[in-house]
């Protein structure tokens, strides 16, 4: 399984990408949410872990143009502001769930298992 780390923290992203490389994941990760499509349909992901609160873009901007485009990617976000997240549009754009930061390991591995069970 391959997955897309996506978060403008360079860091962050590095850091999660090794986490899930360790369970087992192929993993990338970006800073920008620009291009992620065109990154999806490249690189053959099959998970998006998303920073919901991007400079520009919200993961619900993101995700919806994930969708329109056809993806059907499953997509999980993760927020320091994940109380602030309107879960009923993420819910009707399909998002599989939202983590908290700072991610708990223990968590964050437990989230990938589940949706490679998907």
């Amino acid at each position: 399984m391959k997955l897309l780390v996506v978060d403008d923290l360079e860091a962050v992203g590095v850091i999660v990408a090794e986490i899930a490389s360790q369970s087992g994941w192929q993993s990338i990760h970006c800073t920008q949410a620009g291009d992620i499509v065109k990154l999806i349909e490249t690189e053959k992901i099959d998970v998006v872990l998303m920073d919901y609160f991007m400079p520009g873009k919200s993961g619900l901007d993101v995700a919806g143009v994930m969708r329109e485009a056809g993806l059907s990617t499953t997509i999980i976000f993760f927020s320091g502001m994940a109380s602030q997240i309107d879960r009923e549009k993420a819910d009707a754009l399909g998002v599989f769930k939202i983590l908290d930061k700072p991610l708990s390991v223990k968590e964050l591995r437990k989230t990938l298992s589940e949706a490679q069970a998907l």
